[in-house]
């Protein structure tokens, strides 16, 4: 299997989104990372998908303190520059994915368009 990597993270990852992953990849036995995709649809015509994974052939692997995140390489035009970050405060807890590619996004903050 050949890995992408590059010295340079194709994504941001906030240590709020790495301690997040930790806690969540320890319930996922026989997975070894996260995986950041993008899928068809959505509200605005795009969107963003998470989930515990394996690397596969030609996905991009990207490191940040002791946790892998794999990005398909069709995903990782989408995801260029972008960051993952965690909030747990009040106001809503969840994943949030900022991409500067993004021309539009839709409320829910899950669907995007270029």
């Amino acid at each position: 299997m050949s890995e992408n990597t590059s010295t340079t993270p194709l994504v941001g990852i906030t240590e709020e989104a790495v301690t997040e992953i930790k806690k969540l990849l320890a319930n996922e036995p026989g997975k070894t990372g996260l995986r950041m995709s993008i899928q068809g649809g959505g509200c605005s015509g795009m969107s963003y998908g998470l989930s515990f994974d394996n690397a596969q052939e030609n996905d991009h692997v990207i490191e940040a303190s002791d946790i892998k995140v794999f990005i398909d390489p069709k995903s990782a035009i989408y995801l260029k520059g972008t960051v993952l970050h965690f909030d747990g405060g009040l106001q809503g807890k969840g994943f949030t994915i900022k991409n500067p590619q993004a021309k539009s996004t839709c409320g829910c903050g899950q669907s995007f368009s270029m």
